[in-house]
């Protein structure tokens, strides 16, 4: 039987180096900066600390039991964001996981579409190969209601950018298929009540 918590800590614990790439609506990269994220199960408790290196500041997220509105995957890949929305506007953060490798995203969706997206790199070795070139344009292709970006070879963000109203279904998605053809993804969907859906393995 499927246990989420037992799934992202094994796929995710320990010591990541990161890349976050700031992102427009447009797919353009804003800025870059360097990263550390370490996560561990101390005394039952999953504890997560992440360091921007320029600055030394440090974010922290500790719970025992997962977020009532995380989904995660037997892969342990997973998803954040609110349990229901309205149409103005929302965050979700996606994360799928290839052994030694991670690709993340933060989506943020204002009250007119598509705001901004954060794209992660992350690696539990050496991450300066790993790194997309800058500055970084992400190519775009329209599939149906939503838009579709590639940042790196392999890697698709599936994306809403329409000025979405309300009734209408939207969702957010990650996937990343690795040069020996193995595929890892998760999306988080709302449906047209702007409720969370179970997570599903459909690709959009």
């Amino acid at each position: 039987m499927h246990d989420p918590r037992a799934a992202l800590l094994q796929h995710n614990s320990g010591h990541w180096q990161g890349c976050f790439i700031r992102l427009s609506g447009e797919g353009r990269e804003e800025e870059r900066f360097p990263t550390t994220l370490q996560i561990e199960e101390r005394h039952g408790i999953v504890e997560t600390c992440l360091t921007y290196e320029a600055s030394g500041r440090q974010r922290s997220m500790n719970f025992q039991t997962l977020p009532h509105a995380m989904q995660v995957s037997e892969e342990g890949g997973w998803s954040l964001g609110p349990s229901a929305i309205t149409p103005f506007g929302w965050v979700g953060e996606l994360c799928v996981v290839n052994q030694q490798q991670r690709r993340r995203i933060i989506v943020r969706h204002g009250f007119h579409g598509l705001e901004q997206v954060v794209y992660v790199v992350e690696a539990l070795g050496e991450l300066r190969k790993l790194e997309p070139d800058a500055p970084l344009v992400c190519p775009a292709q329209i599939r149906g209601d939503w838009m579709i970006w590639q940042p790196e070879a392999g890697v698709e963000l599936c994306l809403d950018t329409r000025d979405r109203q309300a009734g209408e279904a939207t969702l957010c998605g990650l996937r990343w298929r690795d040069q020996c053809g193995r595929v890892r993804q998760i999306v988080r969907r709302y449906d047209v009540n702007g409720l969370l859906e179970p997570l599903a393995s459909d690709w959009p």
